[in-house]
């Protein structure tokens, strides 16, 4: 084990149950793990878990589609724990209602949550990484990527965006050092 000895990682969303299980797995594998989520009570809660359990952690609460909340949270865990060599972009949630009866305001928050907080994080976290020579960032996307799904227009639209997001991370800084990849899970409780 101990693959990640000696890196941060961030995990976005890491609240989250599959981002609370990134955060186990990295700490697992020696990561120092920064979780940064809206939700309080349950990244204050993991955090302590994975101190109990002898791993290094901190909890960084914010809104992910806010730039300035985005850049506190970092700067939060970078104090904390150094330089961030790992991100996972995973916050993200759904909106499943048919496409006439999707709303502006439901395009904007989705696309704010799913999206944008993967922009905003990656532009935090990029500098630092490019500075140390290399890093891996890691979005979730998902099949609905690629394959659409009925009543979820809008969710298809920002995962698809995800998708081509990480791509284009990848191939702008391949060069560089840095690693871009999105995992695309199916259905999940």
């Amino acid at each position: 084990m101990d693959r990640l000895k000696g890196k941060t990682a961030i995990i976005s969303g890491g609240a989250t149950v599959m981002g609370a299980a990134s955060a186990r797995l990295f700490a697992a594998e020696g990561a120092a793990v920064g979780v940064i989520d809206r939700n309080v009570a349950a990244g204050e809660a993991l955090v302590a878990e994975l101190k109990v359990a002898g791993h290094k952690a901190h909890f960084a609460r914010a809104d992910v589609s806010s730039k300035e909340e985005v850049e506190a949270a970092v700067a939060a865990v970078n104090a904390a724990l150094g330089p961030v060599n790992v991100l996972f972009n995973h916050a993200g949630t759904i909106v499943i209602k048919p496409f006439l009866e999707t709303e502006e305001a439901d395009w904007d928050f989705l696309f704010d949550v799913n999206v944008k907080s993967m922009y905003l994080m990656t532009r935090a976290v990029l500098p630092q990484m490019l500075a140390a020579g290399g890093g891996s960032i890691v979005c979730t996307s998902s099949i609905s990527a690629v394959y659409a799904t009925p009543n979820e227009v809008l969710y298809d639209a920002t995962k698809g965006a995800v998708h081509m997001f990480a791509r284009a991370i990848a191939v702008e800084f391949r060069d560089r050092g840095i690693r871009c990849n999105a995992v695309c899970p199916g259905f999940i409780q």
